[in-house]
């Protein structure tokens, strides 16, 4: 299935992947029977095709059948159709299973990162958005859930898009808030431009807090914000889709990061603006 075909598709439709040229074409609908893709199977084996492509061609089959089974629909993408997708660095890679991002299309993420990834990614859109408002101050609190023992990062080590705020960021891992809660960084920034709402968000959309937020400051002046950043949905990636990628003969792609609910806080000040 072309990249292009599989974006438009519904999410769960297009939901798990796996990247591979050694599929027999027919196998590629996913309205494709086991009968009929034996029979491609069969007939590429005797073409004297088999060896490793037939090994990994069945491998993949054989999968997409115990998936189907499970009642998940596994989309095989070849190599090159892959080229339309995004995937973290070194990847993609053989045999590894891989779950759409729920809310940017294009982007494709190993099984066993799915959870860490998305969360990493959030914190670092809000991040961009409060810095783009012109925060002067932020604390990253931990409420509950994943701190960065768990190997979630802050994400501030993004590149900063040019114009945008400058940063200065001070981790403090450890230090305890006024409410007992665990300040993961503490950033102090220097905004250099007016404030102002940077394309390219795709959280944005399905936080109407974080828009309100965004509003107030460009509306009104708004002075501090509180904005928390959420991750309470699985999105069906748990330990029973780990224990079907394995038996499968497939890869989660590294260790599998269960999901737990999580709430990061950010909280902090803003630049004044100039009089109007």
């Amino acid at each position: 299935m072309s990249g292009s075909a599989l974006l438009k598709l519904p999410y769960d439709q297009r939901r798990i992947i796996v990247v591979t040229d050694k599929l027999p074409a027919v196998a590629a609908s996913s309205k494709s029977t086991w009968l009929d893709v034996a029979k491609a199977s069969l007939f590429v084996g005797l073409g004297g095709v088999v060896g490793v492509a037939g090994v990994a061609a069945q491998l993949i089959v054989e999968a997409r059948q115990k998936m189907r089974e499970a009642g998940e629909e596994l989309v095989a993408v070849s190599w090159s159709d892959a080229e339309a997708l995004r995937f973290p660095v070194g990847h993609p890679r053989k045999n590894v299973v891989y779950i759409g991002h729920p809310i940017d299309p294009p982007a494709y993420i190993p099984v066993a990162d799915f959870h860490r990834f998305l969360f990493e990614h959030k914190v670092a859109e809000a991040q961009r958005l409060i810095r783009s408002l012109g925060a002067l101050t932020v604390d990253v609190i931990r409420v509950e859930g994943w701190d960065q023992s768990s190997g979630v990062n802050l994400g501030v080590s993004v590149p900063t898009p040019p114009g945008a705020p400058s940063v200065d960021v001070g981790v403090s891992a450890g230090r305890k808030a006024s409410t007992g809660r665990t300040v993961l960084a503490t950033m102090k920034l220097k905004p250099t431009r007016s404030p102002y709402i940077p394309d390219g968000l795709v959280w944005l959309p399905h936080e109407p807090l974080w828009q309100e937020v965004a509003q107030a400051r460009l509306e009104s002046g708004l002075d501090s914000f509180v904005i928390d950043v959420r991750s309470t949905d699985d999105y069906g990636v748990n330990a029973e889709l780990k224990v079907l990628v394995a038996k499968t003969g497939l890869q989660a792609g590294g260790e599998f990061v269960e999901h737990r609910d999580t709430v990061w806080r950010l909280q902090g000040t803003f630049a004044p603006l100039p009089p109007i």
